[in-house]
């Protein structure tokens, strides 16, 4: 990771060109964009000359201990975060833009927007700048002689926007968006193909492809599937898209969430995140072996290292209370640690067709509430080092892994995620003592409000169970 000064020295003469060519194209305006602990692009309005400056802007590191819907920062009441929280008193890092995200928004010319980097304002590096741990670890990709190649599906629920209920809390009450669950169905709702062409365009407009979008089992179920992109890239323009779809929803009179599940359980869909991924060399795709009818040892010994380093990290892929609703390997969303080919009842399913270059891993763990940037980085980290080791990922699973019982249980509550993540090695390795350190705490605290929630309220379980009955 970087220090104020290379990222500054490494930027300024491309910052200072766009911020000309920029203005004599009409943009007056920048999105300044800070990535979160949560997966969240935090915005900042500046003008053209503010926002591509390249000395970077004061950010408040609360933004770095908020909770999920901006409740009380991680340090309030019970926990300390010595990195941002008010054991330190909650100082100002610097946010520095990346001048390689630099883009224009097609749909608002007189508008840029740029993706940032954050460091302490001693000039050392943020260890909870996620895409900076990111970067760094795409960096070791490189040195071992490999371009990074991943792309994410996200699964999510698009419901008529209600201001009166969304401020009330009620969205339980909230109206899907369509008449019925199927999947792959154009005529679900009216406007569906309308708002997947204008997300589309937008995208390719920002230089980010969409494979696919399409409406899931489950009412107001929508997919979209984001061609593949080198790591770092690949992380920005997933977060980007939700963000410009949530906007673009918000335009049509609709609301989107990516919560991992919101539908009824059992009777629906909720919404993963699927990771799809490959390494390269020299233009080729080293997961593929010509004539097989599984991966080349390459991508054997990633999956190995995916599969050996899941536990450990799988608080990353499944990161809220919510996400534990999500998991049920008989909905697709996998319960244990084990790999199949065309399996999607296995966390990792490999594909070895159509032609060479669609050989990859699909990692199936994660949920649409994940931060990208953590769960890509994970994932990277944990298949280098399968590589650098040799792992064996063992024989796949034709079937159902739970019913074989030879794979090991993937943690099923968010505090025994928590914990395997704070006490591994690999982890704090990977990440730093620092960022381990700070995100079990955050993710103590979303545990803490929770069971705060639940001692404080009478459930709608309890009113139908007890009311009548005592």
């Amino acid at each position: 990771m970087y220090t104020h000064r290379e990222y500054v020295d490494m930027r300024r003469t491309e910052l200072e060109r766009l911020a000309r060519e920029f203005g004599a194209a009409g943009v007056r305006y920048v999105q300044v964009q800070i990535a979160d602990l949560l997966g969240t692009l935090r915005t900042k309005i500046c003008p053209l000359a503010k926002g591509l400056t390249p000395e970077g802007d004061g950010l408040n590191t609360a933004l770095f201990s908020c909770t999920h819907g901006d409740g009380e920062p991680v340090g309030m009441p019970v926990f300390e975060a010595p990195v941002a929280g008010f054991a330190n008193g909650f100082p100002n890092y610097i946010a520095i833009a990346d001048p390689a995200t630099v883009v224009r928004l097609p749909w608002q010319p007189d508008t840029a927007a740029v993706l940032t980097n954050s460091t302490r304002t001693d000039g050392s590096a943020c260890p909870l700048d996620a895409r900076g741990q990111l970067a760094a670890i795409e960096q070791r990709a490189t040195a071992l002689g490999f371009e990074t190649r991943f792309g994410l599906e996200y699964e999510l629920v698009v419901f008529v926007a209600d201001d009166e209920l969304h401020r009330q809390g009620r969205h339980a009450k909230l109206q899907p968006w369509g008449r019925s669950l199927l999947n792959y169905d154009l005529l679900r709702a009216p406007g569906f193909e309308s708002l997947a062409r204008e997300f589309i365009a937008r995208l390719e407009g920002l230089g980010i492809g969409v494979a696919a979008m399409h409406t899931e089992y489950g009412l107001g179920m929508i997919e979209y599937a984001l061609a593949p992109l080198p790591a770092l890239a690949a992380a920005d323009a997933a977060v980007r898209s939700k963000l410009y779809l949530k906007q673009l929803c918000e335009e049509r009179g609709l609301i989107a969430t990516f919560m991992a599940r919101c539908r009824p359980v059992g009777h629906e869909s909720a919404s993963g995140a699927h990771h799809h991924q490959s390494l390269l060399r020299d233009g080729r795709n080293v997961f593929h072996e010509p004539g097989a009818a599984t991966l080349a040892a390459t991508g054997l010994h990633y999956a190995g290292g995916l599969l050996q380093t899941m536990r450990d990290l799988h608080v990353l892929f499944r990161p809220t209370v919510n996400s534990y609703r999500r998991m049920d390997r008989l909905a697709w969303s996998p319960e244990d640690v084990s790999w199949g080919v065309e399996n999607r009842c296995t966390a990792l399913r490999a594909i070895t067709t159509p032609a060479a270059k669609s050989a990859r891993i699909e990692h199936r763990v994660p949920g649409a509430d994940i931060n990208p940037y953590l769960t890509i980085a994970a994932m990277l980290a944990g298949g280098l080092h399968g590589i650098e080791q040799r792992l064996d990922p063992g024989p796949p699973c034709p079937g159902d892994p739970v019913a074989e019982g030879r794979c090991a249980p993937l943690p099923r509550t968010l505090p025994d995620s928590t914990a395997a993540f704070r006490d591994s090695a690999f982890a704090r390795a990977t990440f730093g003592d620092e960022f381990v350190e700070h995100y079990a705490l955050s993710r103590d605290a979303e545990w803490q409000a929770w069971r705060g929630w639940l001692d404080s309220h009478i459930t709608e379980f309890e009113f139908r169970r007890y009311f009548d009955s005592l």
